[in-house]
């Protein structure tokens, strides 16, 4: 049985890696906050972050829903780990990536590459907008019982910009820790 709001936390060690790995500064808008495990690395590095949820229950800095533009105005960062039920994320990550003004960094599974065409298509959008750099990690857990997802998730990146310094990052499983 899937979570409510498809609430599965970001590891701390994702978050570092993303930031390790990829520039992120200014105003930050993380629209799925969650347990504020992003906001709190994201904030430790010196960015002004601004928070949301899709859960009325977590109480974020802004009350909006994660797929309305108006969530995201003066962004020049949108960081976060969506839920990945569809086509919420789809509309979520699209969304994002039209209102950003430097950059978006979205935890997703790999499969969201999967060009599809029916019931929830991302493939034309995908085909027009694809990542500008991809941060590959090792299968991890987001259940807190040590089980692994049964698919890979990777941090995917668009930039406003169109740089695609070092486009794909695959990083061992050593560096998860």
């Amino acid at each position: 049985m899937r979570r409510r709001h498809d609430a599965y936390y970001t590891p701390p060690w994702q978050t570092a890696l993303l930031l390790s790995h990829q520039p992120i500064s200014g105003r930050v808008v993380e629209p799925c906050c969650g347990d504020g495990a992003i906001v709190r690395l994201l904030r430790g590095a010196g960015c002004a972050v601004t928070t949301g949820d899709i859960d009325p229950a977590v109480a974020p800095d802004r009350v909006g829903c994660a797929t309305d533009p108006a969530a995201y105005t003066g962004a020049d960062w949108i960081v976060t780990n969506p839920p990945y039920r569809m086509p919420v994320c789809r509309d979520i990550v699209t969304t994002a990536v039209a209102a950003a003004r430097v950059g978006v960094a979205m935890l997703l599974r790999l499969t969201f590459l999967e060009p599809t065409r029916h019931r929830h298509p991302r493939g034309p959008w995908l085909a027009d907008h694809p990542p500008d750099r991809m941060i590959v990690m090792p299968r991890t857990s987001y259940t807190g019982d040590g089980k692994t997802d049964s698919v890979t998730t990777a941090w995917l990146i668009w930039l406003r910009d169109g740089t695609d310094r070092d486009p794909v990052v695959l990083v061992p499983f050593e560096e998860t820790a």
